[in-house]
């Protein structure tokens, strides 16, 4: 999942412009974290499974990862963005295939890669950040609408992920530091907020970035979280109008150390593998929970938090690997996850059966097919629940 060793670490702004409202949620000190290794991460028992969605392929289209997915308001049609291949693949609820949005090409209708995507439901728009380039296309056909040239932005052009909340566009650049050979040209901020014309600049290149994915949807509708700032355990919310520190988490005596965190260039696969904590990623939110992934050299830790009491329900490592869904998406109410099908064959031919599992119990295991397209699963915590 370290997909990203770039730079980037404390909250800042600086414009010529007005600057944002600022704000901090109402917690009074961070959350201290520490892991059992020797107690596994769980799921609360009071957990339901929803629906289980096998996304069939379509004429030997296979997607190879979900970089990012989304669901029409209805729930009737998912969108997986899989960066590998630049393309969007699209499916019905019960995992038909629809469609794939795939314009290859140089040419004005066309695009050279899909760095990130983002879908106005409302006004049936689909929006790709291609290099330098957002390009927009009709929802429901994909016919080409318009291109915005982002070149003449300030500074941070190298942008790789993009939301935009009403008329508010914001963009993020991972440049590394080994690639700021003009740092006057390029500038020392990582996320630019973009209002009619006017900028603002957040997120201070110093240290590193490890996460890729970085606008995460927030429970509150038009809000979206960011993390992944070595260095830093704190989760930010991004709204129309402000950039604040939403969630703080201590790591105690796993933090990485400032003078690592200086030489972390240097030292950064030394320090990625040793055993301090890195920074939140994977962030999922619903209206009572926040959930997230962090690392501790190549081990990975699941964190679920009670957004109510302010506490944490279950942290620790998944033991088994038909457990570890990866979480792709979250609103209000519901996550989504998914699994490979060609780990649900491996289970059944090594012996195991769903109906044993959490996730697939009610799954039939004459539907799958190995190297075929993932899993959906769409699932809810109901609240309250009891912490131990």
């Amino acid at each position: 999942m370290l997909t990203s060793l770039l730079l980037g670490f404390s909250l800042a702004c600086s414009s010529g412009q007005k600057e944002p409202i600022s704000s901090l949620t109402n917690f009074t000190s961070p959350v201290s974290l520490k892991v059992d290794s020797s107690i596994p991460f769980k799921w609360p028992d009071s957990l339901v499974v929803e629906k289980i969605t096998y996304l069939k392929p379509l004429d030997n289209h296979i997607v190879s990862y979900v970089d990012k997915f989304i669901v029409s308001p209805s729930g009737e049609h998912f969108y997986v963005f899989d960066r590998n291949q630049s393309k969007i693949f699209v499916f019905d609820d019960s995992g038909n295939p629809k469609q794939i949005f795939d314009r290859m090409g140089d040419g004005p209708a066309e695009y050279l890669e899909i760095r990130d995507v983002q879908i106005d439901f409302e006004n049936d728009i689909l929006e790709i950040l291609d290099y330098l380039k957002l390009k927009r296309y009709k929802l429901s056909t994909f016919e080409y609408i318009s291109t915005e040239d982002l070149r003449d932005l300030p500074k941070d052009k190298n942008f790789t992920n993009f939301c935009r909340i009403g008329d508010i566009l914001y963009l993020w650049t991972p440049l590394p530091p080994n690639q700021r050979v003009g740092k006057e040209e390029l500038g020392t901020h990582h996320l630019l907020r973009v209002e009619n014309g006017n900028t603002n600049f957040y997120v201070e290149k110093k240290f590193g970035v490890i996460d890729a994915n970085i606008f995460y949807p927030a429970a509150s509708k038009n809000e979206f979280n960011i993390s992944g700032m070595l260095g830093s355990t704190d989760i930010l919310g991004l709204t129309k109008d402000s950039v604040y520190t939403k969630f703080r988490f201590d790591y105690g005596d796993k933090e990485i150390p400032l003078f690592e965190l200086m030489n972390y260039w240097e030292r950064r696969q030394e320090i990625l593998s040793s055993e301090f904590y890195t920074p939140p990623q994977i962030i999922r939110e619903t209206n009572n929970h926040l959930y997230f992934w962090f690392g501790e050299g190549a081990r990975a830790y699941n964190l679920l938090y009670d957004k109510n009491t302010k506490s944490v329900i279950s942290i620790g490592h998944v033991k088994k690997i038909i457990d570890d869904l990866v979480l792709i998406l979250s609103d209000s109410t519901y996550l989504y996850g998914y699994m490979p099908s060609v780990y649900l064959i491996d289970y059944i031919e090594n012996g195991g059966s769903l109906t044993d599992t959490r996730f697939f119990k009610d799954l039939d295991p004459n539907t799958l097919e190995k190297d075929e397209n993932p899993i959906i699963v769409k699932f809810r915590l109901p609240y309250p629940e009891s912490v131990k």
